[in-house]
């Protein structure tokens, strides 16, 4: 009875978390409104996830593992796809998992996310091994096959650059929005700004590829 009890409490916390991060922010949530919400003591957050921090990142693997079971790496693609067809298919991938689904919690999320690629906290290194690593990775062996006869820093480069442009869509909507309306991603929508991010993307892999 105690240990389903102690299950329902850590899945209402983190049901409740996710919504208070979504509303408030990482730094400005708080323990008491999410213990509130869940209906547990404000003990519960540090007995269960040792401390807001570590909440925060549950909820953060807790979007990417639905994002990420929703919108794969591969997007359905076969394991005969050109590195081509897995670029663009990374690319859907990512975005879809910055935007969500157009539900508007998990919009904030991915944009919660986006930050903290920026300005990581204290625990982001547990998502990081997780998720980002692994997915990050993937990119690489694709850019490798793109680019058979490029040193590694050209590699690198090249999957900063892929998704910096995703990450600008997402990280800078409020100021597209505001001076460019006509190219928000949430008008455009994802479809359309991925297959703009890919062949901007490839045009400059192709050209990394030509001798200097």
């Amino acid at each position: 009875m105690t240990m389903q009890s102690d299950s329902g409490t850590k899945a209402r916390l983190l049901a409740a978390a996710r919504v208070q991060f979504a509303l408030h922010g990482g730094k400005e949530a708080t323990v008491r409104d999410i213990c509130a919400q869940a209906g547990a003591n404000v003990a519960a957050v540090n007995y269960h996830f040792g401390g807001k921090e570590k909440l925060f990142m549950a909820v953060l693997m807790a979007f990417l593992d639905e994002a990420q079971a929703k919108y794969p790496v591969h997007m359905g693609l076969g394991p005969d796809a050109s590195p081509q067809e897995r670029l663009k298919a990374y690319i859907r991938s990512l975005l879809y998992r910055l935007m969500g689904d157009g539900d508007p919690v998990n919009e904030r999320l991915g944009q919660l996310l986006s930050a903290e690629f920026i300005e990581p906290s204290e625990h982001f290194e547990i998502v990081t091994e997780r998720h980002v690593a692994p997915h990050h990775e993937a990119l690489l062996g694709i850019l490798r096959e793109l680019l058979p006869d490029a040193e590694g820093r050209t590699i690198h480069l090249c999957a900063a650059g892929v998704v910096g442009h995703c990450l600008l869509f997402d990280n800078a909507k409020q100021v597209i929005r505001t001076l460019y309306p006509e190219i928000a991603l949430e008008k455009l929508g994802v479809e359309l700004v991925a297959d703009f991010v890919f062949r901007y993307a490839q045009a400059g892999i192709s050209r990394m590829g030509e001798p200097t």
